[in-house]
């Protein structure tokens, strides 16, 4: 472990211990807030920004990830449907959901992440961006709401990076990814 991995875990004490599962050199920026540690499992290699809000319902980190500042991710939302309620009477009734970021994704600054989404591996995720559904393995993604605009390497690039990082994924699974995701947009 290096000296920021421990300084994180100065400044973190208690989302440390209660981490689900946390992998070395782990780094997160002064001024964040985590609810519910209990609920996160984190792999090797994080770093998150400065002044991050993470309130997770089972959240996964995989490894090898960048975040920038200002990081905000939403695990749940309030139930605002229900007639005959005011919104402040039902504030307390929440829908709970859950998000993966998988290994090598770097989201920018001033990125927001809701409920119910995957972020896949080797995705890229522009500042200033709002996640609101899942994003395709190895795509560079923009706007609000994120859609992919981009593959981040040609196919034969990518085949070869799969191989040089042992990725779980083959090339065949990202394309359908790539084709699955341009339908629904």
């Amino acid at each position: 472990m290096n000296l920021r991995h421990y300084i994180s875990i100065l400044r973190y004490p208690y989302e440390f211990m209660k981490f689900k599962r946390f992998g070395d050199n782990i780094r997160l920026g002064s001024g964040g807030k985590i609810s519910r540690p209990d609920e996160i499992s984190i792999g090797c290699n994080l770093y998150i920004g400065p002044h991050f809000i993470i309130s997770p319902r089972n959240l996964s980190f995989g490894n090898n990830i960048l975040i920038g500042p200002n990081f905000l991710l939403e695990g749940e939302d309030h139930v605002f449907s229900k007639p005959g309620y005011t919104i402040w009477e039902t504030r307390k009734e929440k829908k709970i959901g859950y998000n993966i970021i998988e290994n090598d994704v770097w989201i920018g600054g001033n990125v927001t992440v809701l409920k119910n989404v995957k972020i896949g591996e080797g995705c890229i995720v522009a500042a200033g961006s709002v996640v609101v559904k899942d994003l395709p393995p190895y795509s560079i993604c923009v706007g609000v709401p994120c859609k992919p605009v981009k593959c981040r390497f040609t196919d034969d690039q990518l085949e070869f990076h799969l191989k040089a990082i042992k990725s779980n994924y083959s090339l065949a699974d990202i394309v359908l990814n790539r084709k699955k995701s341009s339908k629904n947009s």
